[in-house]
């Protein structure tokens, strides 16, 4: 319940009628001027150390910056607003790191230009879906589109937005191959030079040196002001063969090395075990993406114990204290795809319209599960040597689907509970907009990440930690998020249950604190 202060505060007066004025005159005084008071609240946050803090008290906040916490009431003056949150926790706002904005979820690039009105309706929503789930802080990694992200900003219902800027890709890389861009159009995009690889060749027409590891770096912090840089290292995986160009070590240590002179951490996209190994060589700042890839050998498969070798690179990992963001929702998204019932879940009404809703039920709007179905299909005309080796220990394409699924699932698991128990520096992040799939939702996706970690056999405390404090020292942000601490920027979660008891108590939502403005969970549900 929020109220309305008097200029003259109540406390005060009461201090004054009990005789107790030397009790008060001992608490600290505050004058706020568009404040708002959060009293009887049991705070739970991280410090500086990592130590959990949790105790029933006082959180004073003036516009957008918290200028008090404590477990003694302070002495109040001014103007300020008042939420009595007795009964209730209150965590920081939640940190996804790992967000793609401008990929819209269940329409591609294609269907959006078909569907404009759908896609008008669905961005105006976006920053909303967000803050329903807690997420007041995003990190966008790729997928850069700053027309939409300052759009996002100016809205009225918005988390606070950063950017890693365009995504580092090197000539003829993941990236380009799966857009299959013609070569032209290749060189005309801002792609970053591998000098290392000698088996490159370049028009005369083009300036290497416009290209190289120094310019991309220095274009996205000075022009993009990406507080990130992210580049790509994905080899075979799902029987594609691999006709793409991989990043060499020598560039991505390149590129970490220029990172660091500008302050900021390099982030490589490494499902795989060769990536994670290029990664650690590379010493980058995150690994984005759980080892679920292991082998080139289609043969091992359906190998879900953690060989000795992959221990010792996750070790290493650990050692180093390279972040390390799990993104279950990319693998298991696409399993709900496949599944087919995603869509009829209820709390979907409150982030996407009916209309939306009826599109994605739609036959247009099946394209992703039509495209995943025939998945086996396209992995027989790419790679039919990988196809039939897979496929001889299964009696359909479909149960050889299912059982490749459930093995992936089963890896990341396994990868996500060795590094929690070991102390790995875990962060929380979605892949939100991942293949532009609607079963990785805005905010609703992030519940359901952290229900997979959860079910992984990862704790409450390291999840709740790896979405606040933990994410936004990765991203050195930690002078502005991640804990509820006096100068740090008013974003705020107020729960009915405790976190640290049940998973299910993240979504039991009351009130969402954003920039020191209260916003009810209600008001940003789209049910009306």
């Amino acid at each position: 319940m929020i109220t309305k202060a008097y200029k003259f505060p109540l406390f005060l007066a009461l201090c004054l009628i009990n005789g107790v004025g030397t009790l008060c005159s001992d608490r600290q005084q505050i004058d706020l001027t568009n404040g708002l008071f959060i009293e009887n609240a049991t705070i739970i946050t991280f410090d500086s150390t990592n130590r959990l803090n949790r105790f029933k008290g006082f959180i004073s906040v003036d516009s957008n910056r918290i200028v008090s916490v404590g477990k003694n009431r302070p002495r109040l003056k001014g103007s300020y607003n008042t939420i009595n949150a007795d009964g209730k926790y209150i965590i920081p706002g939640l940190i996804d790191s790992h967000v793609h904005l401008a990929n819209m979820a269940g329409m591609t690039d294609r269907l959006q230009r078909k569907n404009p009105e759908l896609r008008k309706e669905y961005f105006n929503n976006l920053g909303k879906n967000f803050l329903y789930f807690g997420y007041t802080t995003l990190v966008d990694l790729n997928a850069y589109d700053p027309k939409l992200i300052t759009k996002l900003k100016a809205s009225e219902h918005t988390p606070d937005i950063y950017t890693c800027g365009e995504q580092l890709m090197i000539m003829n890389g993941f990236m380009m191959e799966m857009d299959e861009m013609d070569q032209s159009s290749r060189y005309q995009m801002p792609f970053l030079h591998d000098h290392y690889n000698q088996q490159l060749t370049y028009p005369d027409s083009i300036a290497l040196l416009d290209h190289s590891h120094k310019k991309a770096v220095a274009r996205i912090v000075e022009e993009q002001q990406a507080i990130c840089a992210k580049l790509l290292y994905e080899d075979e995986f799902s029987g594609l063969r691999v006709t793409w160009e991989k990043p060499s070590q020598g560039l991505l240590r390149d590129v970490v090395s220029e990172a660091k002179a500008y302050g900021i951490p390099v982030i490589l996209h490494a499902p795989s075990f060769e990536g994670q190994k290029k990664a650690l060589g590379a010493k980058v700042d995150i690994i984005a993406h759980a080892m679920w890839n292991w082998f080139t050998d289609p043969k091992r498969i359906t190998v879900t114990d953690l060989p000795l070798g992959h221990r010792q690179l996750l070790q290493e990992i650990t050692e180093l204290q390279i972040g390390y963001q799990p993104t279950f929702s990319a693998i298991m998204g696409e399993q709900r795809v496949l599944e087919g019932e995603f869509l009829y879940d209820p709390i979907l009404a409150n982030i996407y319209s009916k209309k939306y809703l009826d599109w994605l039920k739609s036959e247009e709007g099946k394209w992703i599960e039509k495209r995943m179905k025939n998945r086996p299909g396209y992995i027989k005309r790419t790679n039919p040597l990988f196809y039939w080796r897979v496929r001889n220990m299964f009696e359909t394409d479909a149960q050889m689907m299912d059982s490749v699924y459930s093995v992936l699932e089963k890896r990341i698991n396994v990868v996500s509970k060795y590094l929690s128990i070991n102390g790995a520096k875990l962060l929380f992040g979605t892949d939100f907009g991942v293949m532009n799939m609607y079963t990785v939702p805005p905010g609703y996706g992030g519940y359901l990440e952290m229900k997979n970690w959860y079910d992984a056999g990862i704790g409450l405390k390291t999840i709740l930690r790896a979405a606040t404090i933990d994410n936004a020292r990765a991203f050195h942000l930690e002078n502005l998020y991640g804990s509820i601490e006096e100068g740090k920027i008013a974003n705020l979660v107020i729960l009915e249950d405790d976190p640290l008891e049940t998973i299910e108590a993240s979504n039991a939502i009351a009130t969402i604190v954003i920039q020191g403005k209260v916003k009810s969970r209600k008001e940003l549900s789209l049910i009306p």
